[in-house]
């Protein structure tokens, strides 16, 4: 069987008003809430009330990111829309979380950016998978690693002006950009990771036949 296009009607032809649409947008809809909060957090850091505010955003939009997939699963609501609809509010929210780091918690904008190209150059490669040759792209384990270090970064470079106000507090603690350079390294390697798996599929497609009963390729896969 060998791969071939789609069109992108199709994504629409499924059920869209799904429980499981709806928590994944419901994290783009909290941005702005976070926004209004952690900029007030950020003219007072010593006003924690805001910095518990953006916290709580933060962990509502974390569990709408597990409890879109369960219902997904759950109501039998799993669709190719939900599919790509997920990690693209994820990377809204995650692009949003890491703007504000950058804009009142310098964050190495350098940083963002690269984040910005290969979020961009994600969505494109979903797209043609999709359109182009029919195949569902899978995120790696590099990926859903980096949005769990985007949160812990956010949250440390938020924390960074409280911590400044203590007294005795070990060196390592000050330093955020640990975490930065840590989220650099996921996201060379989940690169590399998604060069190794698609390039044949995007360049050599010829060469690629998807067999039903390959296990193993089923894994790397979705033939839609």
């Amino acid at each position: 069987m060998h791969v071939e296009g789609k069109k992108a009607k199709e994504l629409f032809e499924e059920q869209i008003f799904t429980v499981s649409n709806f928590l994944s947008i419901s994290r783009v809809l909290m941005l702005p809430f976070f926004f209004y909060t952690t900029a007030k957090y950020a003219e007072e850091p010593k006003d924690l009330d805001y910095l518990l505010y953006s916290i709580i955003l933060c962990l509502a939009a974390v569990l709408s990111d597990y409890l879109d997939g369960l219902f997904a699963r759950l109501l039998h609501q799993e669709t190719t829309l939900g599919r790509y609809l997920d990690p693209v509010c994820d990377k809204f929210v995650t692009l949003g979380g890491l703007g504000v780091a950058s804009y009142y918690f310098r964050f190495p904008i350098w940083i963002v950016i690269i984040y910005l190209v290969r979020e961009v150059l994600g969505v494109w490669l979903g797209g043609f998978l999709y359109l182009k040759r029919g195949l569902q792209g899978r995120p790696n384990w590099w990926g859903k690693f980096g949005v769990g270090i985007v949160a812990l970064s956010v949250l440390w470079y938020m924390l960074l002006p409280y911590l400044q106000t203590l007294d005795s507090l070990p060196d390592y603690y000050l330093k955020p950009e640990l975490s930065a350079y840590l989220l650099l390294f996921v996201l060379i390697c989940g690169v590399v990771a998604y060069i190794t798996r698609y390039w044949e599929v995007v360049f050599h497609p010829e060469k690629l036949v998807i067999d039903p009963e390959n296990k193993k390729q089923a894994k790397k896969y979705r033939k839609l």
